[in-house]
């Protein structure tokens, strides 16, 4: 015999993300009717795994590629950028925190299906990734970085998490290796947001 579920209502209080319901809601959500929101710039578009997460690359191995990337532009003088999208709760309690878990799959999601196969994604905390992208200037980057986080926007307001998304574009200069790069966009990241849902940040100055 089943047990009665409480009546009491909590707090963002709805169903959970493992429901089939709720997933193939945010993917509706996240791929559109026509997908019409693909990277302009051409190339393919990452097919997206059942566990997004799963399709990311490790910390180690990002690293190794962000290593390789720098020497590349050393070499040949071409563009590169860095992206840092961070979700943040809405509030500093125990619940908003948990909601990072959750959304982590479907930002891994968005970020996916907006960028190249050779556009390389890694995780770094529960609702944090680091975007390498080669041959991409600063503005080509920030265009990503915002089509990313409206795309996220939609469906965050849909199931009311309370989450906010912040992305930080970079881009290597000749004075300014990807490493240095990086290291302003994770640490542009520690500045207080501005009030509001989502707030795009450019460390690239």
């Amino acid at each position: 015999m089943a047990t009665p579920e409480p009546n009491r209502a909590r707090r963002f209080s709805l169903p959970d993300l493992a429901d089939e319901r709720v997933d193939l809601a945010i993917t509706a959500f996240l791929a559109g009717p026509d997908k019409r929101r693909g990277r302009p710039r051409g190339g393919a578009v990452h097919p997206v795994p059942a566990n997004p997460l799963a399709g990311l690359h490790t910390r180690l191995a990002w690293m190794d590629a962000l290593a390789r990337e720098s020497a590349r532009i050393l070499r040949y003088h071409r563009p590169a950028s860095v992206i840092v999208l961070a979700g943040e709760p809405a509030q500093n309690t125990a619940e908003a925190n948990g909601w990072l878990e959750r959304v982590a799959g479907p930002i891994a999601h968005a970020l996916q299906r907006g960028i190249r196969e050779t556009d390389l994604v890694t995780r770094t905390a529960s609702a944090r990734f680091q975007v390498l992208l080669p041959e991409t200037t600063g503005p080509e980057a920030s265009h990503i970085a915002d089509r990313v986080v409206a795309d996220c926007e939609v469906w965050l307001h849909a199931i009311g998490a309370p989450v906010s998304l912040r992305a930080v574009v970079a881009e290597a200069t000749p004075e300014m290796t990807l490493q240095v790069a990086l290291d302003r966009a994770v640490a542009a990241l520690a500045t207080p947001a501005a009030p509001g849902l989502v707030a795009r940040d450019d460390a690239s100055s």
